[in-house]
């Protein structure tokens, strides 16, 4: 898992670089989105595969397919190249993180798995905070290539624990797998994907395309049902629908994937544009707020395992995570960092509150054979809700900061300021500096206000949960 997390944060830090080394600007994004796509099409159908092959035959695939991705990467000559190889790279990454949860559910017992779960979580956080700093430093000293290369010894020695020190576990003579469901699921997740990224606007959603999309989701929904219902192996159990446990637990994910990940998405582009924090300044204001998600992860799961009880954590989460919300939706461009560290923090606490127990609560509802199946949802729901909040946000943003900005800079200069990277604020006039950050805050305190009645709903659900004990 530390292989997946840590190289989306990694890649980040050196995408500078590489555009300026092979090109392809207009389409840097797809970097990110190609390996994000396969992500999390492979964490549903590598949780299934798991469930009839082993868990660890998945997680030793899925490594082999991460190296060598990585060695891929770091050859590319071109934006097309690197594109295609991160596509690849997901595949990978995908089979990693929904193989170690379910390795946990698979190796312990229902109170045991939120520790270490918990544990897991906290590599999340490491990884999140250590990969922008490891992504500079080796792209400044020996070239962003390194950046993929890097993953080689790492990925090697994995393969070599896991294969060593794993035990094997026994399969299901010879299964079927459900091919057809598995491609209509990964068709689904690919529009999913592709509207995800027009929310954003209302006239990219009732394009051509927009409109295309939709009546592809509303087509394939039910053609799916129809094929796993049918199948002997379906990809995702229809049964577990009608578990609350099972429904709940996904449907909060969502929806804090929504507005935890897209709020800390936004973080950075207020230390930097509206409180005039470097780059690197502000990976460092971020620490923190990793280091309350680490903590609180990490005493959930022991006081779960102590327990065998889950319900009240959710509800705590999105109480505190509301809260830090509604907080960060204070700010302007004069809050001082140490305060903007406090709400970070709060909101890193809202986060490891929860941030494994949904995992635990799905895993606990579903008998053995069904652990990967359960898991990958909950991980493509975190995923779908951040890829829909990331959008939703970004177009409050800029639809918010297409009215502030006039509001505060004056004349004509406000048409040539939406698009100012953070690096030139200090090269802005006095007065058009000012304008310039309280038009940003003003903004971003609307991005973060806009999560409050989100996390407020999942508030709400997590109230419905059972307080069931786990293991019975």
């Amino acid at each position: 898992m530390l292989l997946s997390t840590l190289d989306q944060s990694v890649v980040a830090a050196a995408l500078p670089s590489v555009v300026h080394d092979v090109g392809g600007l207009e389409h840097f994004a797809w970097v990110f989105t190609g390996y994000g796509l396969t992500l999390s099409i492979t964490t549903i159908v590598g949780g299934k595969l798991g469930d009839l092959f082993g868990h660890r035959l998945v997680y030793l695939g899925g490594v082999m397919v991460f190296i060598a991705g990585s060695m891929l990467c770091g050859l590319a000559g071109n934006m097309s190249q690197l594109i295609a190889f991160r596509v690849i790279q997901g595949i990978g990454g995908g089979a990693l993180v929904v193989a170690s949860f379910s390795l946990i559910g698979q190796l312990f017992e229902p109170a045991e798995r939120a520790k270490y779960a918990g544990y897991s979580t906290s590599v999340f956080a490491v990884a999140s905070v250590a990969g922008p700093l490891v992504g500079g430093a080796v792209t400044d000293a020996i070239g962003w290539r390194w950046v993929f290369y890097v993953n080689l010894p790492l990925g090697l020695l994995t393969l070599a624990v896991v294969a060593f020190l794993l035990p094997t576990a026994a399969t299901r003579g010879r299964p079927k797998i459900d091919y057809t469901g598995a491609a209509l699921l990964a068709a689904l997740s690919v529009c999913v994907a592709l509207l995800a990224g027009r929310v954003g606007s209302l006239d990219a959603v009732l394009s051509t395309r927009g409109i295309a999309l939709i009546v592809a989701i509303v087509v394939l929904i039910p053609a799916w049902i129809v094929v796993e219902r049918r199948a002997a192996e379906p990809m995702i159990p229809l049964s577990l629908f009608g578990n609350s446990t099972f429904v709940l637990s996904n449907t909060i994910t969502m929806l804090a994937g929504f507005a935890i990940l897209a709020t800390v998405n936004f973080l950075p582009l207020f230390l930097q544009a509206a409180s005039g924090a470097s780059a690197v300044t502000s990976g460092l204001l971020l620490i923190p707020m990793m280091f309350g998600l680490l903590v609180a992860s990490t005493l959930v799961g022991r006081r779960i395992a102590e327990t065998k009880k889950y319900r009240w954590f959710p509800v705590a989460s999105m109480a505190v995570a509301a809260l830090a919300s509604y907080l960060l939706s204070t700010m302007d461009a004069d809050t001082p960092w140490p305060l903007v560290v406090v709400y970070s923090v709060l909101l890193g606490v809202g986060s490891g509150l929860s941030m494994q127990v949904f995992m635990v609560a799905v895993q606990g509802c579903a008998p053995p054979a069904q652990i990967g199946a359960v898991t990958a949802t909950v991980t493509y729901a975190r995923l779908v809700g951040a890829s829909f909040g990331i959008s939703a946000f970004g177009a409050v943003f800029s639809a918010r900061l297409a009215t502030e900005l006039p509001r505060h800079v004056p004349g004509d200069s406000a048409q040539s300021m939406t698009n100012l990277t953070a690096d030139a604020l200090d090269k802005l006039p006095e007065n058009l500096r000012q304008g310039f950050t309280e038009a940003y805050a003003d903004s971003l305190g609307t991005v973060f206000f806009v999560a409050v009645p989100v996390l407020l709903l999942a508030l709400v659900l997590s109230l419905a949960m059972r307080d069931r004990a786990l293991g019975e």
